[in-house]
């Protein structure tokens, strides 16, 4: 399941980080203890990488259909 959130982070902090914002400022991926992250990008037994990570305010997180 995917879900967005408003970001913690001031967005155009986020635009340097390549974070992805849609045009109502929501970050999007999968939420994970307080963070919405993005897809793994590298990974091994020992961690993983993934392609972006983004503390939200959970009171604005919404699930969204793919």
């Amino acid at each position: 399941m995917k879900f967005k959130a408003k970001p913690e982070k001031p967005v155009q902090s986020l635009n340097e980080l390549e974070v992805p914002i849609d045009s109502e400022g929501y970050v999007h991926g999968w939420y994970v203890d307080g963070f919405i992250v993005g897809s793994p990008v590298e990974y091994t037994d020992e961690y993983i990488a993934l392609e972006y990570w983004c503390p939200i305010y959970e009171d604005t997180l919404k699930q969204v259909d793919d």
